[in-house]
């Protein structure tokens, strides 16, 4: 199976959680201060597609191409960015 990530956006940041979620509200519940949105588990490929899109400039993108690439290769279960 293929790993997949939340992309969350909370008012301060934004986040890629590889952490499984029963829905969007576990999730709200876990960031309830500052949460604003999340979109369902997406694939590296997919995610790395949906910022290509969105960020025209790769530098106002809150994870370079390389950090998002190095998260779905390792353990770890969650990236921070920035907002800019």
């Amino acid at each position: 199976m293929e790993n997949k990530a939340y992309y969350i956006i909370l008012e301060d940041a934004v986040l890629l959680s590889k952490k499984q979620y029963a829905d969007w509200r576990e999730i709200q519940d876990e960031y309830y201060e500052t949460y604003k949105t999340n979109f369902s588990p997406l694939t590296c490929d997919e995610l790395l597609q949906y910022f290509k899109e969105d960020y025209k400039d790769e530098a106002a993108c809150p994870f370079s191409k390389e950090s998002i690439i190095k998260f779905f290769a390792g353990d770890d279960l969650i990236l921070y960015g920035e907002i800019r």
